[in-house]
């Protein structure tokens, strides 16, 4: 799982592991992070399971504000606090994601 915080974070994902992430989705965050810390993106790769998302995210995969499906991804978006921090999670539709994920996932997505 790749956590990324900031603006440079993501630059950073998309220069070097650039087939194990959504560029255009990351693109779209690096611009809001790049002047305020808004928000925390969870990157899932193969092998990562609900429980593990869970333990990094100190939260359950539940409340969500929208779940959208883009060019192959899950993007799920969770808001933290008052002030508008959230959490983002980006979730491969492929066989080896968790199940229980992508069910949620197929189930709610816009």
């Amino acid at each position: 799982m790749l956590i990324l915080t900031s603006a440079a974070a993501i630059t950073h994902a998309v220069a070097y592991c650039a087939e194990l992430v959504p560029e255009a989705i990351l693109q779209r965050y690096a611009e809001l992070l790049e002047t305020e810390a808004t928000a925390w993106i969870f990157v899932l790769q193969p092998g990562d399971s609900s429980g593990c998302l869970e333990t990094f995210r100190r939260r359950p995969f539940e409340v969500w504000e929208f779940i959208a499906r883009q060019d192959g991804w899950y993007e799920a978006v969770f808001i933290i606090c008052d002030d508008g921090f959230g959490h983002v999670v980006l979730i491969p539709d492929q066989r080896d994601t968790a199940p229980d994920l992508l069910t949620i996932c197929k189930a709610n997505a816009d």
